[in-house]
Formats: structure tokens, sequence, C-alpha cells
């Protein structure tokens, strides 16, 4: 049985150590403090996948010892990869865990797949990574997808009132769960309008449905507080199977990835639909030779030598004349 296999096998324990039982809830409810006092989790995304984080370990940990294989963790939050399992032939496999929520019943809000600089290029330097990103046998990305309760709840509401759910409304219900302003609720009044008229009534509904960040619970009422995410679906793909020709978000230096759920939980990205068993070599040339415009700059080109696939195949036809 294969490493990925063995992982796959062993993904429903994660599922159950993360779900309340007979439920779909996250089984955490808050945080406690020394007087007992416990208070609503946030549902800022870097809390949400740190608290992930802290309670997948223990159960890597478990995954390690069941199946002979040495576990390492990052020694600092900025190197890669998150988690380094070692097997009884010395084979390294690096794991990072990726969480996202849903954006649609199909698709999610997207996520990135590491550095195309530093060690991705350098693959014998140990500079933010603990071993050489060369030394690995194969680069794994672990992903956590879920739903957020609130948006979900809202959602569902929206649906018994026959407002059709669309990418651009999910945008501006979340706009309002962050700020619960009169103009975001009127955005949201304004984007549905065709569907139904909103009235006060429905405002008080939809904000029945936002986490209460401000209330405090105890051991004696802590089931009580919402859970703020639900639904946990996980995979693990290699990198090159779910890696995408553009850079996740913004400016960053990082590679983005496919956000159709089918093909992240399949492993059917874009370079291996387009390459087969062809698709993680292309992938490694291809970003290791990709230049955002400020790096083109830097080594005085007009632009980057390919901005897409296509080009990118353009690029290397020119290379062989």
């Amino acid at each position: 049985m294969t490493f990925e296999e063995k992982f796959n096998e062993f993904i429903p324990k994660l599922t159950e150590a993360l779900t309340v039982p007979n439920s779909t809830d996250w089984t955490v409810k808050g945080f406690i403090d020394y007087y007992q006092n416990i208070y609503s989790i946030s549902t800022d995304t870097k809390v949400i996948s740190k608290v992930i984080e802290l309670m997948i370990f223990p159960k890597f940990l478990e995954f390690a010892q069941r199946n002979n294989l040495e576990l390492k963790l990052s020694p600092h939050q900025n190197y890669y990869p998150d988690i380094t399992f070692i097997d009884s032939d010395g084979k390294k496999y690096a794991v990072d865990l990726k969480s996202t929520y849903r954006a649609t019943s199909t698709k999610v809000n997207g996520m990135t797949l590491g550095a195309f600089t530093g060690y991705f290029r350098n693959r014998e330097s140990n500079k933010n990574t603990l071993y050489p990103y060369g030394e690995y046998h194969k680069h794994y990305v672990f992903g956590i997808i879920y739903s957020r309760t609130d948006i979900s709840n809202i959602e569902d509401y929206f649906v018994t009132l026959k407002i059709k759910s669309t990418i651009k409304l999910k945008k501006i219900i979340i706009d309002y769960i962050n700020e619960n302003t009169i103009e975001n609720w009127n955005k949201i009044i304004n984007e549905s309008s065709k569907d139904i008229k909103l009235t006060n009534k429905n405002k008080k509904i939809v904000d029945s449905y936002l986490i209460n960040e401000t209330t405090t619970y105890n051991l004696g009422n802590f089931t009580d507080i919402q859970s703020v995410i639900k639904n946990f679906d996980f995979f693990i793909q290699e990198k090159w199977k779910i890696a995408l020709d553009r850079p996740g978000s913004g400016n960053t230096k990082n590679i983005g990835s496919e956000v159709e759920i089918s093909k992240l939980k399949s492993g059917n990205g874009l370079f291996r639909r387009n390459f087969e068993n062809k698709g993680k070599k292309i992938f490694d040339d291809y970003w290791m030779n990709y230049e955002t415009k400020d790096m083109a700059k830097a080594v005085e080109r007009d632009t980057p030598r390919f901005k897409n696939i296509k080009t990118y195949s353009e690029w290397v036809d020119s290379l062989k004349n």
C-alpha cells in the first residue's frame, strides 16, 4: 500500500475527531480561561486554520506510529513543509496543510500551494525548509474543506425565501457578516431584489445567524455555543496534480490551486489534465521559470517569459530554435 493510500484510509478518523457525534458540526466550541469562562471562537480563517492544525497533529502522529513512519514537524512557522514523514527506506514525504471554506457547493474559496521561488528553485538549499526540496520523494497537500456555519445558515434561509444563491451574493453576505452595517444590508437587498423584497423582519432573522463573540459561556452551557464551521471534507493530493498556471493571490509568489472540489479531490488539475504523466515534470519546469512582472523587470526584461500554459509552450518551442 502506498503512502497516499494509507493516508486516505486514515482520513475517516480525522473526520471523527473533528466532528460532533451524530452531527456535521465542528467539535470546537470556543476558548476556555483559568476561571472556566468559555468564549466563542472567531470566524477568522487564520484562527480556524491554526486550531484545526493543533487538533490534527496528534492524529498525524497516530498515523505515523501505525504505519512505521517517522514524523517531523516544521521547526518554524514559515518553513516548508508543515509535516515531514519518513518511511523505513528513508524516503521523505512533504505534507503541507491547507484549509479553505466552500464558496459554493462545488467550489472552494481558494488556496495557495507554497512558494515558487527560494527553496522551490534552489532544491539543494536548506533555507526556510526542514530538508532541501529535492530530497523529498513526493510533495503532498492535505486539504481541509469546510462550510462556515453563519454563511451556510443564511444561505439556507434565503433558499426558503426562493432567493437564488450566487457567488456574488455570497461575497456580499460575507461582507455583511464581517461588518453588519445598513449599507451592507442594502447591498444584499439590491442583489436579491429580483427574487424577493427583504424587510427588517428578514434582517433580524439573518442577524440571529451571526456568531456572537461577546457572550460568555461556562462548562454548564458551552454546548449552546454554535460551532463556527461544519461539514468537513478532506483530501490528499500531490501538489502538481492540483496546481494551476497562475499565482494563488495578489502579488504573492505562491502557486495557485484549482477551486473546483471535484478536481481537488480527484487530483485532476490543470497539469494532469493537459499533460497526464508528464505533468509533474512540466509543472516543475513551468513554476521554476515563472516570473512576475517585478521579477522580469529585475533582470531587465520588459515582460515575463510567459504568463500561462499556452505562452509557456511557445516559450519552450522558442528555445529549440
